[in-house]
């Protein structure tokens, strides 16, 4: 499926290339080539290619295409045109984090903040990490960040998305929850001072004053400009100097190498640098 931007089909013709020869049916939208501007396909096109997706009894797995923009524009339609619909397995990241949080805050549905159809290439590791895990034969569920800014252990369920969409939903029905939960947040090719103004938002709002912890993925190209000398770690650790929860970095998911597919809904244990998955995402809710 193709919920936002237009994708490259070439990238797109050699995922389902690589999800074949690793035995898989796969079914492509037919949003997932059409293009109304900077769109795959005009908002009721890309509605009716997901809502078709989440009825069709065939699929199992809802895998987006790419992300870039557009999927925040089909969440006001998505609540009745889903209605009733059998729960499915949603994976993607970057724009798609509009998606994941609506469809795991109005649904209470355990969604994949994983990669995408167009990554499969590109990213090698990335596509026998998510099929392992979705085939149930991924057994440990523990992963590492790479620095500690603040120690210390929580538990709660594990919630969050690409920071720049978590905060362009604040203010609108479909913003995310943090209250108790262990909070995800990467981004890619944004500025030291950007990310510093995107947290401050959050914080403002309130959503850093009551969770159980914070990640941050790789934060690809978010580096200052020459002549620069604040580094995107130097604004994670202002943001979060003093504060009594634990607070990590360099989790591999999302943009980057992300190898990693994070089940968002599920509760999860933060201790240190270490991310522990405290119940299957399949488990019965």
């Amino acid at each position: 499926m193709a919920p936002a931007a237009v994708a490259d089909a070439l990238a797109v013709e050699s995922g389902v290339r690589l999800l074949r020869q690793a035995g898989y049916r796969v079914a492509v939208g037919n949003a997932v080539f059409r293009r109304a501007g900077y769109l795959a396909g005009n908002d009721a096109e890309r509605l009716a290619d997901l809502v078709a997706m989440f009825r069709d009894p065939d699929v199992s797995v809802i895998l987006a295409a790419r992300g870039g923009y557009g999927s925040g524009r089909l969440l006001p339609s998505l609540a009745d045109a889903l209605d009733d619909a059998p729960a499915k397995i949603v994976v993607g990241y970057s724009d798609l984090t509009f998606l994941l949080t609506f469809l795991n805050q109005k649904s209470d549905l355990v969604v994949f903040h994983g990669p995408m159809l167009s990554d499969f290439e590109a990213k090698p590791q990335a596509m026998p990490e998510l099929l392992a895990l979705l085939r149930g034969d991924k057994t440990g569920w523990n992963l590492s960040g790479k620095t500690i800014v603040q120690p210390g252990t929580a538990e709660g369920l594990l919630a969050g998305g690409c920071l720049s969409a978590v905060v362009a939903a604040l203010g609108t029905p479909y913003e995310i929850e943090t209250r108790g939960k262990i909070v995800f947040l990467e981004d890619i090719n944004e500025k030291p001072y950007r990310i510093d103004r995107m947290l401050t938002q959050l914080r403002q709002a309130g959503k850093l004053d009551d969770v159980a912890g914070v990640m941050f993925g790789e934060m690809v190209g978010c580096s200052a400009d020459p002549g620069e000398s604040v580094k995107v770690n130097d604004v994670i650790e202002q943001q979060f100097a003093g504060c009594d929860y634990p607070v990590v970095s360099g989790i591999p998911s999302g943009h980057g190498v992300g190898t990693a597919t994070l089940p968002l809904g599920v509760r999860v244990r933060l201790a240190g640098q270490r991310l522990t998955f405290l119940e299957s995402p399949f488990a019965e809710r």
